[in-house]
């Protein structure tokens, strides 16, 4: 099926925006996105009048997402079930915790994160809600969800060979990763020891709904320092344990979360 050139750009745009830290201009936009500046211009024009950006600096002509995206956004989220039956479930494992926790969802083999509750001494991330900057197989998030997955869809997200590293600490390529989801499978939960950032530890575990499919995964993060092999255990089964009760909610029958 042939893409609409227009609409393909301003899908660009809204993503390259919505991923970056900072306010962009017109040429850096044009140039990310080897887009003639002309008709970069006028999308850029046509996205704040319609207010899904705003120019965030009038002398510099900077850009940043809008009110109407911010509008879509909570709609989305108000309408999805499973984020408002699993939010109850961040807050309390939160506070049993004590460090920070996240839900996200992957979407073309990238993870989305959709919510997350902190403590004000929890690890205090960068992330912000929205795709994350960082594959999906250096995370415990990522791979709570690959575990869920079969062999040949990870080789399809990941591919078989190397895979780049993000730290000194990041799995080297397919056949190690591969060692770790199945460990990931036997134990119930993920685990990342300072694999996307070297100072931060997670255990994860993936949720599912009435048909047994996976639709979110939850993590907790904590500083590396803390992070002790008894409170590996002790954080990754109060993951586990949340993730199955959080799936129980939606209709989850089964007494395991990877099978």
């Amino acid at each position: 099926m042939l893409l609409n050139k227009t609409a393909s750009r301003v899908v660009d745009i809204l993503n390259l925006i919505a991923q970056s830290e900072k306010a962009l201009t017109i040429t850096e936009i044009s140039k990310l996105l080897n887009m003639p500046k002309s008709s970069t211009f006028a999308i850029l024009y046509t996205l704040v009048k319609k207010d899904y950006l705003t120019i965030e600096n009038e002398k510099l002509k900077t850009f940043k997402l809008g009110l109407k995206l911010f509008q879509a956004g909570v709609s989305f989220l108000s309408n999805s079930s499973f984020i408002s039956i699993a939010h109850p479930f961040l807050e309390r494992t939160m506070k049993e915790s004590g460090e920070t926790v996240f839900l996200a969802i992957e979407k073309q083999g990238q993870l989305v994160y959709l919510d997350k509750m902190e403590q004000p001494f929890s690890v205090r991330t960068t992330i912000r809600l929205g795709f994350s900057k960082n594959p999906i197989y250096c995370s415990a998030l990522g791979k709570a969800l690959l575990a869920s997955f079969t062999d040949n869809k990870v080789k399809e997200i990941v591919g078989d060979g190397k895979l780049l590293s993000i730290t000194q600490n990041t799995v080297k390529n397919y056949n190690a990763l591969i060692k770790q989801l199945n460990k990931t499978r036997q134990r119930g939960y993920a685990m990342e020891n300072g694999e996307g950032n070297l100072g931060v530890s997670c255990v994860a575990a993936p949720i599912y709904d009435n048909f047994n499919k996976v639709v979110a995964v939850i993590s907790i993060a904590s500083p590396k320092y803390r992070m002790s092999e008894d409170r590996f255990r002790q954080l990754g089964n109060l993951i586990s344990k949340t993730a199955m009760n959080i799936s129980k909610n939606l209709g989850f029958l089964k007494e395991r979360l990877f099978f």
